[in-house]
């Protein structure tokens, strides 16, 4: 039977920093921690959680909830969530909601009929839903933005746009356009605010913000690379709000006869699998998506047991440049 010490030994720390990642994870590294959760999944260990009369209130399930399973940023979100949660003895299931009449109502009457422990929910970002009198009372953690003033894990996308912009900014670039969502401004308002105080033309003839699932983003960025090569107001780069429009823009781009970087340098945000897939690869934003779910599924799961939990998690995001800028 796998042990403590194997864990120990295996991660390269002492069983005392294995015993603080899985009672007091707080106290702990987020780097040192997914390396022994890790370990930990791979060695299949189970942490000893022994007091008997926790055990007879948790079930040993947690709910994922998540708005689009087509969106591959979700699904690395679940995967954190899932590795996370079986190293800690919790199974987990995975629910999608409807993003405009948020029908999660059933999943929080499951955890009431004590079917699950407590609900990790994936909001999207700058996604504000309704609070629901069933969700009182129910443990809760979410992932972009709050929920009904239960702990989050989140990134702050000011911070990112401006990685952004100063790696364009470093480039000679000075015109530079915007392809974003209806729905999800903070990029977007990121963006405007940045563009503003760098002292440079904000034009809203290169500025869309179109649709945000994942099917309509093709056409997002199609739309917007033929009305600014139409109009003649092709920018010197494009900051997308999304890798998938990143893809599309340079798909497009080069369709009509103009060169990635050369003609129009592009941006993404995510830092999912596509950036790799495309040629040219695309400069990105890295969001820690698997760590969002570990951190959003330890904050819960600390909860459920009764430990110390944070209200707020903060995560780094990462500049990675391709070949598209």
């Amino acid at each position: 039977m796998i042990s403590i010490k194997d864990v120990a030994k295996e991660s390269k720390v002492s069983i005392a920093t294995v015993s603080r990642v899985f009672n007091s994870p707080e106290l702990v590294s987020p780097q040192t921690r997914a390396r022994v959760y890790s370990i930990a999944q791979k060695l299949n260990y189970i942490p000893n959680y022994s007091a008997k009369t926790l055990r007879k209130t948790i079930v040993g399930s947690i709910i994922v909830l998540i708005p689009d399973v087509s969106n591959v940023f979700f699904i690395d979100i679940v995967h954190g969530v899932q590795d996370y949660a079986e190293s800690r003895g919790y199974n987990v299931l995975m629910g999608r909601f409807n993003i405009d009449n948020f029908n999660v109502e059933k999943y929080f009457h499951l955890v009431k009929s004590k079917a699950a422990d407590g609900i990790v929910l994936a909001t999207g970002h700058d996604r504000k839903y309704p609070a629901l009198s069933v969700a009182k009372d129910v443990n809760i953690s979410s992932i972009e933005e709050p929920y009904m003033n239960n702990p989050w894990v989140y990134i702050d996308n000011f911070e990112a746009v401006k990685k952004i912009l100063d790696h364009l900014l470093s480039k000679g670039h000075k015109r530079i356009g915007f392809l974003g969502f209806k729905s999800e401004r903070s990029r977007f308002m990121a963006f405007k605010k940045i563009i503003a105080e760098k002292d440079l033309n904000y034009d809203e003839d290169i500025v869309k913000l179109g649709e945000e699932l994942a099917e309509d983003m093709p056409k997002s960025a199609r739309t917007y690379i033929e009305y600014v090569i139409g109009k003649r107001k092709i920018p010197d780069a494009i900051v997308c709000a999304s890798d998938v429009l990143a893809a599309g823009a340079i798909k497009w781009i080069i369709k009509s006869g103009l060169k990635v970087p050369d003609d129009v340098a592009v941006t993404g945000f995510d830092g999912v699998d596509i950036v790799n897939l495309v040629t040219p690869s695309i400069t990105t934003i890295e969001q820690p998506r698997h760590m969002m779910g570990m951190e959003a599924a330890r904050v819960l799961i600390n909860k459920i047991e009764g430990k110390d939990f944070e209200e707020k998690v903060l995560l780094p995001t990462r500049l990675i440049i391709g070949e598209s800028s």
